[in-house]
């Protein structure tokens, strides 16, 4: 018996932590349907399955994902994004503007076997001496 009244006594309190476990799971649904409600409202162009599939996305959101609202994270993912774009295009227009070459001889590569019939060539006929380009062509 005195087993039976320690099972009833802690009923209670079970049935007090099950209903608490409830509450959270039922505010944790009606914060996600109202939280993709919004999402979509905001940006109804965007795939939600594709967005959570992205894994760049989702290591962005990391422990914000379900804290915060979708569409603030998806607007912080996109401007980041934007932003880094735009600092990569503005570097490499940077880097080609500075650029003085690839460092051939106007873009045609030779083999050594190549360059050595063209120098041979160049020495015996310098009237009709070629480029590596008009060697190439020929």
């Amino acid at each position: 018996m005195d087993q039976e009244n320690a099972v009833n006594a802690t009923e209670p309190e079970q049935t007090d932590a099950l209903d608490e476990i409830a509450a959270a799971k039922k505010a944790r649904l009606d914060f996600a349907i109202r939280d993709l409600d919004e999402f979509l409202a905001r940006h109804a162009d965007v795939d939600v399955e594709k967005l959570m599939g992205n894994r760049g996305f989702v290591r962005f959101c990391g422990s914000r994902m379900g804290r915060e609202r979708l569409a603030d994270l998806y607007d912080d993912f996109t401007a980041l994004v934007r932003e880094a774009g735009a600092a990569a295009v503005a570097r490499t227009q940077s880097r080609s503007g500075r650029s003085t070459g690839g460092g051939t001889a106007g873009g045609a590569l030779l083999t050594p076997a190549q360059k050595y019939v063209l120098d041979a060539w160049n020495a015996e006929h310098p009237e009709m001496a070629m480029t590596a380009k008009e060697f190439l062509g020929r």
